[in-house]
């Protein structure tokens, strides 16, 4: 090869080699090359569960509006409920007679209410108690109830709550009464309706705090096996169980497995929080005597279970607006799994008293009866 000819490679192999890596170092793309990077996705948190949606889609969007908080009837004729395994969260609260109700809130799962050929919620919808504006305060948005007595319902009016009546809400289609039930265990909601009719109402607060996997919770990854919850009210049995791989808890009401009436599937709930509450006796009525008010705004004692396992923990709530927040022993934050949440107001000693069961792989000595019970 020749001085010129040699000359002439090694200056096209340099034009080359500067068309490709460019005069500033950075890739030049060849052609049929893309040069734009895939834009990585974006997800947003569900405040009450902690389950991350991508940014954009229907169930993301869904989480601006606000959460629907309903009271439910649990006595026995109220059985089965209806679209309890929509919600985000539940509170189990004793009533008078030692019996319970729920306060059941539906926030993330609202986009997916609709049940047969007509748009429905939950079922069946009863009236307020005392301690409702202490516990539903902290979501905002709305409260749906029946009615209730006169001083109940003004102290759930006198917060920021808007106040869904079947009185207040005639005509706007959203409160009717089934036909396939008794009064007065028949009051129907439709909470897709109810939470649409209202978009200038903002979404929650964050509830508890989430850990970003089931494995990374709190009490599965320091907590102890537990084969069976207890928590039993003066004249009501709470029951969870795990399921066969342990990520959810599956519920038992007085002895019987509890069902959702929608699904026909059983109650469950990823994490069940169990508080110690005062009973506050002060209002009295003549005809169903002390009406009890599990006292919320305090701290207390508090045993949180996910994943086939439990924590001891501590409860505060500062004011009635605020949130609940859950920590250990040493004020570090216990975190639940995402997922929706059920929250046993067990009444202190001695009208409520929790049982746990063992279960096999237990780290801590069980007792001879395999149980540790907590006053």
């Amino acid at each position: 090869m020749t001085f010129s000819r040699l000359a002439l490679v090694l200056a096209s192999t340099s034009v080359t080699a500067l068309a490709l890596t460019g005069c500033a170092g950075g890739t030049i793309a060849l052609p049929g090359s893309s040069s734009t990077p895939t834009p990585e996705k974006v997800f947003v948190s569900a405040p009450l569960t902690g389950v991350n949606y991508e940014q954009g889609t229907p169930e993301a969007n869904g989480l601006t509006g606000p959460s629907v908080a309903c009271k439910v009837d649990n006595s026995e004729a109220a059985r089965p409920q209806q679209n309890l395994n929509k919600t985000d969260m539940v509170f189990d609260e004793m009533v008078e007679g030692g019996l319970t109700r729920f306060v059941a809130v539906f926030h993330s799962q609202l986009l997916t209410t609709d049940v047969g050929p007509k748009a429905v919620g939950v079922a069946p919808v009863r009236s307020i108690r005392p301690m409702d504006p202490d516990i539903i305060s902290q979501f905002g948005g709305i409260v749906c109830y029946s009615g209730g007595q006169l001083k109940f319902v003004n102290m759930m009016r006198a917060t920021a709550v808007f106040n869904a009546s079947e009185t207040s809400e005639q005509g706007n289609h959203t409160f009717s009464r089934l036909t396939t039930r008794e009064a007065p265990h028949n009051v129907q909601v439709n909470v897709k309706l109810l939470a649409a009719n209202h978009p200038e109402i903002a979404a929650p607060q964050q509830g508890f705090d989430f850990a970003g996997t089931l494995a990374g919770s709190t009490a599965v990854a320091s907590g102890n096996s537990v084969a069976k919850i207890k928590v039993a009210f003066p004249a009501a049995l709470a029951e969870w169980v795990p399921n066969a791989d342990s990520s959810q808890w599956l519920r038992i009401q007085d002895g019987k497995v509890d069902t959702d009436s929608a699904s026909k599937e059983q109650l469950h709930a990823t994490n069940v929080v169990v508080l110690d509450v005062k009973e506050d006796r002060s209002y009295a009525d003549p005809k169903y005597g002390h009406i009890p008010k599990a006292v919320l705004i305090g701290k207390g004692k508090a045993w949180v279970f996910t994943g086939g396992k439990y924590v001891d923990a501590f409860w505060s709530k500062a004011n009635q607006t605020a949130r609940i927040i859950l920590t250990d022993a040493s004020g570090g934050a216990i975190n639940l799994a995402p997922g929706n949440t059920w929250v046993e107001l067990k009444p202190a000693d001695p009208e409520g008293k929790l049982t746990i069961v063992a279960g096999a792989s237990a780290s801590a000595t069980p007792s001879p009866s395999s149980t540790a019970t907590k006053k």
